[in-house]
């Protein structure tokens, strides 16, 4: 038998004492030794696994021992069930790869969910030597980004603007798109609250649990001459299509064949002139472990990196097979017709996200952009969500897709409506910050923004804020250069709805942002802080005869409108021509909306109220 490791002066080398590492939600302490250099009991690990089975069976039990090892939860109380101890397996797991057979002997989970665990291992559990009875160490194997934190350092806030105006433009993507998406997705519906109440075309369905009916049903709508001359033609399934327990004979990601057939939605969708979207996140069902990557001998589980996210297995990209099952999949989809892939849950990025991503998965963007490349089709890469927009990771997505979410979820969970003025004043000021850290790069931009789902289609008794306001979101969702993927329910489309998204003066609108993207310059000031009173503008174009101004009232601050004033009513927003960095001559102002018209040589004034806002085309000579 290989000889143990006691904590002594003789193992003192080998094993220090060190302040806790921290690896996210993990933290690992106590005594550490080099990775590899010694092995791990069979006998520890097993007395490890009895313990979990027997914490995980009875959440009021608090300790659990072994010979060599202790354990303790400390479970939410206050949940019902299994909720009470839900993370007990991956946060052990967790603890054992990154901690105990990583460099250290100990270590703590917590507390997200409200839970709590800690692990401790005796130096009896190693050896300096291995055998059959005995497991090696090795350098962590992943790494975990905290799923509890806000990411801070993501999200710096631009440097203040002012000065020369510095027209803003968008190149072509790195697909060779030449503007944002625009179509519907099923996302709205699917996070209301009795959506199936709300919706007919939902009816008896609910999250997750969506049909292709309500997809044809919603796209069919999407079909109609205004939408289609408008240019929205993409139907995009967000999670819940795809099967998640089942894969192929080659570990690929299929849909689930009992409320979907893939290979008739798509030709139907292009039948009609309209384009596929489907949701995934990085890694594949676990279930495919034992299947073999189609054109290897290489199967899928030898190819994981150690990390079930709670969501998907996840891959080690450095091994030879990863990219070839990427290429597979997306073969498979492009053989269905799709058009869009939106890669949600990529880090560094999707803040506070509940379950246990790597700090950085930025190598599935990169696999799933090459493998689109080589089916040779036109298909857009759309990445999610709240991505890391620092000076070391805005570049690196500029790069790799065609959008990038700027926010959380727009979403009004837990509400029969599918939005609120506070997450739509967060929102806009996330695209703030976002169009000023591109400025910063200064170099074209080669990815839009995606802003989510973009709520202008129905009236206020299902958007949830008034015409105004749902004009506002509008207003900056075109002006932004944003995907306009809509959320609503399509078949209650009203007047309005039409009029803001159909429209020839907001097509042309869209297509001028497209290739200007709008930028803040402040009344009075011309810089581009978070303001109530805000102004922005657009271009002006390459022959410098056109421009977008967007002046708004946000009203008093919700929460996360970063500007923090509460100014009450109607509010006057008077915008100067030197300002938003304009030649103080002969410009026409027209409101897109109304269709009035004004000529301006220095100042422009609109009264506004909480949550209005003016879009004005301008016109030079």
């Amino acid at each position: 038998m290989a000889s143990t490791l006691a904590f002594s002066i003789a193992a003192s080398i080998l094993l220090q004492p060190v302040v806790g590492t921290n690896t996210g939600t993990v933290h690992c302490a106590d005594a550490t030794y080099q990775p590899g250099s010694v092995y791990f009991s069979d006998q520890c690990y097993n007395d490890i696994q009895s313990c979990i089975t027997k914490l995980a069976a009875n959440a009021s039990v608090v300790d659990c021992n072994g010979a060599n090892i202790s354990m303790q939860q400390q479970a939410n109380t206050g949940a019902v069930g299994s909720a009470q101890n839900s993370d007990i397996s991956v946060s052990f797991k967790s603890m054992v790869d990154l901690c105990l057979l990583s460099g250290s002997t100990s270590g703590t989970w917590g507390w997200s969910d409200n839970q709590w665990y800690w692990l401790w291992t005796g130096g009896s559990c190693y050896s300096s030597s291995g055998g059959s009875d005995t497991m090696p160490t090795r350098p962590a194997p992943y790494c975990l980004q905290d799923r509890d934190s806000s990411l801070p350092d993501c999200y710096p806030q631009p440097s203040p603007g002012g000065g020369p105006l510095k027209v803003l433009k968008t190149a072509k993507t790195t697909n060779g798109f030449t503007s944002s998406a625009r179509g519907w997705n099923t996302y709205g519906a699917q996070a209301l609250t009795n959506g199936s109440t709300l919706i007919p075309s939902f009816a008896g369905q609910s999250g997750l649990y969506y049909t292709q009916k309500f997809v044809e049903t919603q796209c069919g709508v999407l079909a109609n001459s205004k939408f289609k001359a408008a240019g929205f033609d993409m139907c995009s399934l967000d999670s819940g299509w795809q099967s998640f327990d089942e894969v192929d004979n080659n570990g690929r990601i299929i849909y689930n064949d009992t409320r979907f057939d893939m290979p008739k939605l798509g030709p139907w969708l292009h039948n009609q002139d309209l384009k596929l979207g489907l949701y995934i996140t990085p890694g594949v069902p676990c279930q495919a472990a034992n299947k073999t990557i189609l054109g290897t001998d290489i199967t899928v589980g030898s190819v994981f990196n150690g990390n079930f996210d709670q969501i998907l297995c996840q891959f080690d990209y450095s091994k030879d097979g990863v990219q070839q099952w990427h290429d597979s999949v997306v073969d498979l989809w492009a053989s269905w017709g799709v058009d869009m892939i939106k890669l949600d849950y990529i880090t560094p990025g999707s803040p506070q996200n509940g379950a246990m991503l790597g700090c950085q998965n930025s190598d599935a963007v990169v696999a799933y952009q090459k493998a689109i490349a080589k089916t040779g089709k036109d298909i857009r890469l759309n990445i999610s969500w709240k991505l890391c927009r620092n000076e070391t990771w805005l570049p690196v997505w500029n790069g790799l897709a065609e959008s990038m979410r700027t926010d959380q979820d727009i979403n009004n969970y837990g509400h029969e409506t599918f939005l609120a003025w506070s997450v739509a004043q967060r929102a806009i000021d996330n695209y703030r910050q976002y169009i000023g850290l591109q400025a910063q790069q200064n170099k074209p931009i080669t990815i839009y923004p995606d802003m989510d789902n973009l709520f202008a289609a129905n009236a206020e008794r299902l958007t949830g804020v008034n015409d105004s306001m749902r004009t506002t979101v509008m207003n900056h969702w075109l002006g932004a250069g944003a995907n306009l993927i809509l959320g609503n329910d399509l078949t209650q489309t009203d007047d309005l709805g039409y009029k803001l998204l159909t429209s020839s003066q907001s097509t042309a609108a869209a297509n001028f942002f497209a290739k200007y993207p709008m930028q803040p310059r402040n009344p009075r000031t011309g810089n581009n802080l978070a303001q109530q009173l805000q102004a922005w503008i657009g271009g002006p174009s390459d022959n410098g005869k056109e421009a977008y101004v967007l002046i708004a009232n946000y009203g008093p601050d919700q929460g996360s409108g970063g500007f923090g004033t509460h100014l009450y009513g109607r509010q006057a927003v008077t915008v100067s021509l030197a300002g938003l960095g304009l030649s103080c001559s002969g410009w026409k102002f027209t409101d897109v909306w109304s269709g009035n018209s004004t000529h301006v040589n220095n100042y422009y004034t609109a009264y506004l109220t909480e949550g209005e806002s003016q879009l004005l085309h301008l016109t030079k000579g």
